[in-house]
């Protein structure tokens, strides 16, 4: 199938994600003199753009109802639309969007169903393995950033020339986590450098250590910050039991940028890293221990120890244009591709290494991999 028609539907289901592409990457879609462009009406708004800032860099726009965004050729989205507006999608058509394959089975089965030839930003890797469509330390840093404010509240001694250095641990090993250690670095840096104020030490705990809780209660007891930046094997088992954070001070913060989720609708359910603890969103990032968040979650959760939370479901949109021109910068050599071949001829066998990326995210590499 060659793409004619692209659609480019506004977030809903991520409230207070309001990362619409910016009117600078359809002035880039020009080059595809094939190509119509559909925005959902309202397209951009909330970032303060209007319809005549998009129409004015690319002519071949058309903002037309939500339905028949869906209808299109491609539906592109840098977040995952929810379950009742996939339906919308045509049968065989093409999705380009950002979707854990691992931690959404009913969007799997829907695009099985429908013959959709879907192609994931989050899936999309090198010949090593390593993502390419990701921005690691933005989501690092950002949601490092709010860690560290809200540990200035609950720690009384944060400026104390006298107190222990500050204790940030880390689980993962990946880019997210790397990232991490950079903002750990740059924050500690901020606050403390030549001020003579003990500095930061950030750690990463591996699955040595994760997996021996005599040691790990040793470390929790000292640990200021707990950061999730994981990507598990095996989604239906906990990495830290809860009984287990219990041993993290009363005024340390945990910082989940993992944004894991409970999904009791599969067998055996998936569950979060960090047993007990809530996912945040966009417009609700800070979780205090008495959020009636903690209501919702599973029975058979212990939810007994809890600290206050750090999460969203949605770290890049903490600086969003910062974090679209980052994305619009890389999307264009995936365009490059995805506008110029016939989609069923896409290959890992390419000279080009957009072409293997994009193959090794798509449903059919997924199915089969596993």
């Amino acid at each position: 199938m060659i793409v004619k028609e692209i659609g480019f539907p506004v977030i809903h289901n991520f409230p207070g994600d309001i990362r619409e592409f910016t009117p600078a990457l359809f002035k880039y879609l020009n080059k595809f003199k094939h190509l119509n462009l559909f925005l959902e009406k309202g397209y951009g708004e909330r970032l303060g753009f209007t319809k005549e800032d998009y129409i004015k860099e690319n002519s071949r726009i058309k903002f037309v109802p939500l339905d028949e965004v869906y209808k299109k050729d491609m539906l592109v989205s840098i977040k995952n639309p929810d379950l009742e507006n996939l339906e919308k999608l045509k049968e065989n058509s093409s999705l380009f969007t950002m979707i854990h394959y691992d931690t959404r089975p009913k969007m799997v089965q829907l695009i099985k169903r429908k013959g959709i030839k879907s192609f994931s930003m989050d899936s999309v890797v090198d010949d090593y393995g390593l993502r390419m469509f990701v921005d690691y330390y933005g989501t690092a840093y950002g949601g490092c950033e709010i860690a560290f404010d809200v540990l200035k509240e609950t720690m009384p001694d944060f400026y104390s020339k006298d107190r222990e250095p500050l204790i940030v641990s880390i689980l993962g090993a990946g880019g997210v986590a790397q990232g991490c250690i950079k903002s750990v670095e740059v924050l500690g840096d901020r606050e403390f450098l030549g001020k003579g104020i003990p500095g930061v030490i950030g750690q990463a705990l591996t699955r040595t250590i994760t997996n021996d809780e005599k040691i790990l209660k040793e470390i929790l007891k000292k640990t200021n910050i707990l950061i999730d930046a994981t990507k598990r094997p095996d989604y239906s088992k906990h990495i830290i039991r809860n009984e287990i954070l219990g041993y993290l001070p009363e005024n340390a913060v945990i910082l989940d940028l993992s944004a894991d989720r409970y999904d009791t609708s599969v067998d055996p359910p998936l569950v979060r890293a960090l047993e007990g603890t809530v996912r945040g969103t966009p417009a609700h990032k800070i979780i205090y221990p008495d959020d009636e968040l903690y209501d919702e979650l599973p029975d058979f959760v212990d939810k007994t120890n809890r600290r206050i939370t750090v999460s969203c479901d949605a770290w890049p949109s903490v600086n969003p244009k910062k974090s679209l021109a980052y994305y619009e910068n890389m999307i264009r050599d995936y365009f490059n591709v995805l506008l110029t071949k016939d989609l069923d001829d896409i290959n890992e066998e390419s000279d080009n290494i957009f072409e293997r990326a994009l193959y090794r995210s798509t449903i059919e590499y997924f199915l089969n991999k596993k």
